[in-house]
């Protein structure tokens, strides 16, 4: 005999007749409820992957229905119409001047006095896009800033006002413009 069997018949002879009905009905207990906890576990699992099936059903449908051509068509359109208002350049510097013109331009047109622009920082990013972020600080008497923001907006590219600073009365206004360019000339 083994020592397991050895050890289970020491403690049965051990055991009442009472003791062994409990020790009976306590397993049985047991095993009960073991049962029903996997029932309900597959439950939810059978639950789960029916869910999963009904929405890789809808989107196997909807990839059908859809029309990528068309789709790709219109993204294209709508990347075409956004850059076809960036600045172009053959290099960073090229597009910055043309940048610089435009608002010293518009500044000029307003008949704001003293202006100063500079570019503050351009960030390079994906495509050989370009962000300049540009500075105007002018003064103005008779209500120039209305008329500067006009003509920025007929600019040749696109001149975004991102912050207007005003200390008040008698104070320079400072005017931040973002503007995307296209640098052609250099391999991104």
């Amino acid at each position: 005999m083994s020592l397991l069997s050895t050890t289970l018949q020491r403690a049965s002879d051990s055991l009442t007749v009472r003791a062994r009905l409990g020790l009976i009905v306590l397993v049985a207990l047991a095993g009960i409820v073991a049962a029903m906890d996997l029932s309900t576990r597959n439950t939810r699992l059978v639950q789960q992957l029916a869910t999963v099936r009904t929405e890789l059903a809808g989107r196997e449908a909807a990839l059908e229905q859809r029309d990528w051509n068309t789709v790709l068509e219109a993204a294209r359109a709508e990347v075409d119409a956004a850059e076809s208002r960036f600045w172009r350049g053959t290099t960073t510097g090229l597009a910055s001047a043309q940048i610089l013109g435009a608002v010293e331009n518009a500044a000029r047109v307003s008949r704001l006095t003293t202006p100063r622009v500079s570019v503050l920082r351009s960030e390079p990013l994906s495509g050989g896009a370009v962000l300049f972020e540009v500075e105007m600080t002018a003064r103005s008497n008779g209500g120039g800033f209305a008329t500067f923001l006009e003509a920025v907006t007929q600019a040749d590219g696109d001149l975004r006002p991102a912050e207007v600073v005003w200390g008040g009365r008698n104070r320079p206004v400072t005017i931040r413009l973002i503007a995307p360019a296209i640098i052609e000339g250099e391999a991104s």
